[in-house]
């Protein structure tokens, strides 16, 4: 790859890099990172529902997720500043082969072509089905206990026997007979 280019790769680089890093440091200012913790806003958690709760919880877990994929970007976009220091970078790490120049246009920091890109897709989207596949043995108990028609309800029943928040003892009336 000749200088112009290279230096043309660079200078994207350094512009997504900067993109990234803005985006971290407006996340840091309106502390939407690992400063915040759910119901901050309150004085006390104890009178609110618990999807209030969980909805804030939400909301700063999807914080931390968003900062750490920028943060992701960044580190990515570090190794190929550095692959053109070393005079690596437009070729493809699996298979040695050079990284089409529009794909550098659209994604300058990628480090595989398209080809070897595709086929980690292909192997990532199979592992995931598999782990589908393997589910916890607990699931076909569950699942076979729905079909004896005898036992449903049973449970139920046997959980009745110790009350419920509808006996007088939880309401804390007298027994009316």
């Amino acid at each position: 790859m000749d200088a112009k280019r290279m230096n043309h790769y660079k200078y994207l680089l350094l512009q997504h890099k900067e993109s990234h890093e803005d985006i971290v440091d407006d996340m840091e200012t309106l502390s939407l990172g690992e400063n915040d913790t759910p119901g901050a806003s309150e004085l006390s958690s104890y009178d609110n529902h618990p999807a209030e709760i969980a909805s804030e919880l939400f909301d700063v877990e999807h914080q931390l997720g968003l900062k750490r994929l920028e943060e992701h970007e960044i580190k990515e976009i570090d190794h190929a500043l550095e692959k053109i220091k070393n005079g690596t970078y437009g070729t493809c790490e699996n298979c040695g082969k050079e990284i089409d120049p529009k794909r550098l246009e659209l994604l300058p920091h990628a480090r595989y072509c398209i080809d070897c890109a595709r086929e980690f897709d292909v192997r990532r989207t199979e592992i995931k089905e598999d782990r589908q596949k393997y589910r916890p043995s607990e699931e076909h108990l569950i699942q076979s206990s729905d079909l004896n028609d005898s036992l449903r309800g049973e449970q139920f029943n046997d959980l009745m026997e110790y009350g419920s928040s509808d006996t007088h003892q939880d309401r804390g009336g007298k027994i009316v007979q």
